[in-house]
């Protein structure tokens, strides 16, 4: 555990310092202040506009940020052969891939945390108080992350190249935000045999990332917060499905090797 432990500070240290990071939060703050102005000349009610602006915000560039620095993560220590050094300390591959995990996904959680606590505090100042229900909207997020990150982890160990790794997993990302649609064909019967079973297969594989989508919900919802028994069973959910891609990248990396 302290191995894992001492590989996930070490992660999150340097990917804390990392440009991309900050990057992604400029942009974020942009999008959000130009929200504001669209806000005003939009018919319609400005604090709404601008808490989608801010939760797609968060949401978009924190996955952004994800599927980068997961990716690039490997092929670093490959790049600059730090992986050997580390291996040769009797740290095993899945002590190794678990650290690089937990590190990415604790500075993608502190992205979410900095980002959705910055959007609750410029809320407050056109509501007059704040608006717990972001921090539900955050709560989700992370748990999108927690799938997201270890997609990232599992296409890392596949894939040596950074940029199709990334591809594979910010696919993945869309195609689990599409889930539900891909039935649509199916029930209206606008697709039939192979085409219909393999969209079927594929709604049953992919992560379900629409249901961890609750941002329509905190920005037209009426609820003070989101039902504790629908983020328990996310939670359950996202955690499950997350350790079965963990399990299978932990397989491939185990046999990879390394020149």
């Amino acid at each position: 555990m302290e191995k894992i432990l001492a590989i996930t500070l070490a992660t999150f240290k340097e990917s804390i310092r990392s440009k991309v990071l900050y990057s992604v939060m400029f942009f974020a703050a942009v999008l959000v202040l130009v929200s504001t102005f669209f806000g005003t000349v939009t018919i319609g009610d400005q604090v709404k506009v601008i808490k989608d602006f801010g939760l797609f915000s968060v949401s978009i560039f924190s996955i952004a940020f994800a599927v980068i620095s997961g990716t690039t993560l490997l092929f670093k220590e490959l790049q600059r052969k730090t992986i050997y050094n580390i291996l040769s300390k009797s740290v095993y591959r899945w002590q190794f891939l678990l650290g690089k995990y937990f590190g990415m996904l604790l500075t993608a959680s502190t992205l979410v945390v900095s980002m959705g606590l910055s959007l609750l505090a410029y809320l407050w100042f056109f509501e007059g108080g704040p608006d717990f229900l972001i921090l539900s909207a955050m709560f989700f997020m992370v748990l999108e992350l927690v799938i997201v990150c270890a997609a990232a982890m599992l296409f890392s160990s596949i894939v040596v190249t950074p940029l199709l790794s990334g591809l594979f997993t910010f696919a993945t990302f869309l195609a689990g935000r599409s889930t539900e649609y891909l039935l649509y064909f199916v029930q209206y019967k606008e697709v039939d045999g192979l085409a219909a079973d393999l969209l079927v297969a594929l709604n049953k594989l992919l992560p379900n990332l629409d249901k961890l989508n609750v941002v329509n919900e905190v920005v037209y919802g009426e609820a003070y917060a989101l039902p504790v028994e629908r983020m328990l069973w996310s939670s359950v959910y996202a955690l499950c499905y997350a350790g079965v891609l963990l399990i299978a990248a932990n397989m491939i990396f185990r046999r990879r090797e390394f020149n």
